[in-house]
């Protein structure tokens, strides 16, 4: 009996241990697997910031190989001092011989790439335009960008893959600890209910012995209480992160964590503020529950935790209130706020009303700071995504569209045009006498007038059009839809509001500025986009020819 009644406490013991362990594991788990994923990513950022600087170098080169201008070789002078020490990098935290190699192609692309880059850039300043010209004409630069892009391109669906399998896991883990933890609930009911008749009927007058066992069997049933609701918190957790990897834009995570707090805090009503970009304003994005009114933005000195970059919770009524509290006095207990910071960058706060009171205070907590980290981390991936999306279409002096994405836009619409059977023009803007511009001015008074003339580019175009920087002052409108007449019509509109603004508004600058304009269109002109482009050029030409600050359209 008394070996049947040690067998029940050691069962009872191994059953508690398992129980307690089973979040314990877990945690260890996820933080290996979060670990993993964050490598992946910053991995991935490294190869894409060397694939951004050699970008730039090369639009660098091309931008001093037609103008002559030393001022272009700011980007190739910049790639050439940090691309080693960002190769090296690269290559000190690959973590696997296959990603080794992958980093050491990478290199190689580079130094032939830069190599070309330096030919061409030595030969426009010695020799002129003509041989660096063909230097770039021959590809070969082309050919070494192309293999580096599809390098790049098959290491990111790589790293994807290798995200998703780590997320995969994750969700395993947790539906294998529930399933551990329901069995380990079930062979603990059994244990003690044998142990309890062993009890009952061989020690009755052990008593003590029986209520020590029952405040064993209450720690048990909190353990699995608890290691439950950690389960459940962290499928829901993961379903959350899961959920902002998949978003296309920083503003659609606010609905996506309005869904999943209700889950995780039920009864807690909480406020999403995002930092806006350059700004010490945070505005608000998403609620849920019952919450105070809240400003629609807040200043980040307003708020205790925003200036502290750390959580501050009111929980008495004697406390410093944040200022962007808009109740009473009497009702600010039970508020909290969290910053959301990600590598030491403020990204905007989380702030919860209607937490308990009382121990169930510290886990509530406890459980919003977490949520709130993970949140922050996967709010900046998608900052960075976003950014990163941004920056591969726009020309960030003018904030039209760049080369890249006219040339994938005007492919795009003229087999749209081959479809419905209906025209698409092409109207190419040079700006008259930029140089003079520049050389009297300076290139910030240059920047000014580009600028300008973005934004009379814009006014004057429709909304489905398509306005890009092509190249220096060589600006480009695809304009679907459109017949050549019509697009002459409003290129001559644009023309003569852009004769009548002021080039500068800002400062000094030219009285005014002019533009010259070619037009072509599909199919009247030409059938395929290299034809088109280059009608709508030979327009541009002639209308330089024949005086500038005018209109023609293509033969």
């Amino acid at each position: 009996m008394r070996r049947a009644t040690h067998l029940g406490f050691a069962a009872a013991a191994a059953v508690m241990v398992l129980v307690a362990a089973v979040p314990f594991w877990l945690n260890r788990s996820v933080n290996v697997m979060l670990a993993q994923a964050r490598a992946e990513l910053l991995a991935q950022q490294r190869l894409d910031d060397i694939l951004t600087s050699l970008r730039d170098a090369e639009t660098a080169q091309r931008g001093f190989i037609v103008t002559g201008n030393d001022a272009f070789l700011e980007p190739y002078e910049q790639a050439r001092r940090t691309l080693p020490g960002t190769l090296h990098d690269a290559k000190e935290k690959a973590r696997t011989d296959a990603e080794r190699a992958t980093v050491w192609r990478i290199s190689r692309l580079v130094e032939l790439k830069l190599a070309e880059l330096d030919e061409t850039i030595q030969l426009r300043r010695h020799a002129g335009f003509e041989p660096a010209e063909r230097v770039v004409s021959s590809l070969r630069g082309k050919l070494y960008m192309d293999d580096l892009r599809r390098i790049v391109a098959a290491e990111q669906v790589r790293n994807k893959a290798r995200r998703d399998a780590l997320r995969v896991d994750l969700l395993a883990r947790s539906e294998k600890s529930f399933y551990l933890s329901v069995a380990a609930t079930a062979a603990n009911i059994l244990v003690l209910g044998v142990l309890q008749l062993v009890v009952m009927r061989a020690l009755r007058a052990r008593r003590a012995a029986a209520a020590q066992l029952q405040a064993q069997a209450g720690q048990l049933a909190q353990a699995v209480a608890l290691a439950t609701r950690h389960n459940r918190e962290l499928t829901v957790v993961a379903e959350l992160l899961r959920a902002v990897d998949a978003v296309p834009s920083v503003a659609a995570t606010g609905p996506v964590l309005a869904r999943a707090m209700p889950k995780l805090l039920p009864g807690v009503a909480g406020t999403l503020f995002l930092l806006r970009d350059d700004d010490n304003q945070l505005d608000r994005q998403a609620q849920w529950g019952t919450p105070s009114d809240q400003p629609p933005s807040i200043d980040i000195d307003t708020c205790w935790a925003l200036r502290h970059r750390a959580r501050y919770r009111t929980s008495g009524h004697g406390e410093p209130a944040c200022a962007h509290y808009r109740t009473p006095a009497g009702d600010a207990p039970g508020r909290l706020c969290i910053p959301l910071v990600t590598h030491d960058e403020l990204l905007g706060m989380l702030h919860l009303e209607g937490l308990a009171t009382g121990p169930e205070q510290d886990e509530q907590e406890r459980l919003a700071v977490t949520v709130a980290e993970q949140f922050a981390l996967a709010l900046g991936n998608a900052r960075l995504r976003e950014s990163l999306r941004r920056q591969s279409v726009l020309d960030p002096l003018t904030g039209l569209f760049n080369r890249r994405h006219f040339d994938a836009a005007l492919k795009r619409e003229l087999a749209r045009a081959r479809r419905k059977n209906v025209p698409v023009s092409l109207v190419l803007v040079d700006i008259d006498h930029f140089k003079r511009v520049n050389d009297d001015y300076g290139h910030a008074v240059g920047d000014a007038v580009l600028r300008t003339i973005a934004q009379q580019l814009r006014q004057g175009i429709r909304e489905g059009d398509i306005a890009c920087r092509y190249g220096g002052e060589e600006l480009v409108l695809l304009l679907p839809d459109c017949t050549a007449a019509d697009a002459c019509a409003r290129a001559e509109a644009i023309r003569g509001a852009l004769e009548g603004a002021t080039p500068n508004p800002d400062g000094e600058g030219p009285e005014r500025i002019t533009a010259s304009f070619g037009v072509a269109s599909y199919p009247v002109h030409a059938q395929d986009a290299e034809s088109l482009f280059w009608a709508t050029d030979k327009a541009l030409y002639r209308a330089k020819q024949e005086g500038r600050n005018r209109v023609l359209m293509g033969a």
